[in-house]
């Protein structure tokens, strides 16, 4: 039997998988296509350029980039989810707070109504027992 919790972890693992996948793609074109020759890595006066990567630099340097642009895409559905969470929060308590304000100005004009529905509502006939 497949509990839901495992079809919704199968399938978070597979869309990231996806996204990795259509990364990948992206990043080695956008490598293949684009000059790296300009482009440089300046760290504590050292100054690396990606087109002097080769071999396992490489390789290490793309699998962060791909793992970085995850993480960002991540945080950003993250952060979306979120928000969108608090708005939906602020606006139920917010509703909240006009029905209960909507009740107290209403409370005076149903008590009266309540008493001349009372007032003036057909009483039955007292019933008559005979002994």
């Amino acid at each position: 039997m497949i509990t839901i919790r495992s079809s919704w972890s199968r399938a978070a693992a597979v869309l990231l998988l996806v996204f990795a996948l259509v990364i990948a793609v992206l990043l080695a074109a956008a490598w293949a296509i684009l000059p790296v020759d300009d482009i440089g890595l300046t760290l504590n006066g050292e100054t690396f350029s990606l087109a002097d990567l080769h071999g396992t630099s490489a390789v290490l340097f793309f699998v962060a980039a791909v793992a970085a642009v995850i993480f960002a895409l991540v945080a950003a559905m993250v952060a979306l989810a979120v928000g969108l969470c608090f708005g939906a929060l602020g606006l139920a308590i917010g509703l909240v707070a006009t029905i209960a304000s909507l009740t107290l100005v209403a409370a005076p004009f149903a008590l009266v109504a309540w008493l001349v529905w009372r007032a003036l509502r057909p009483r039955p006939a007292p019933a008559i027992t005979g002994s």
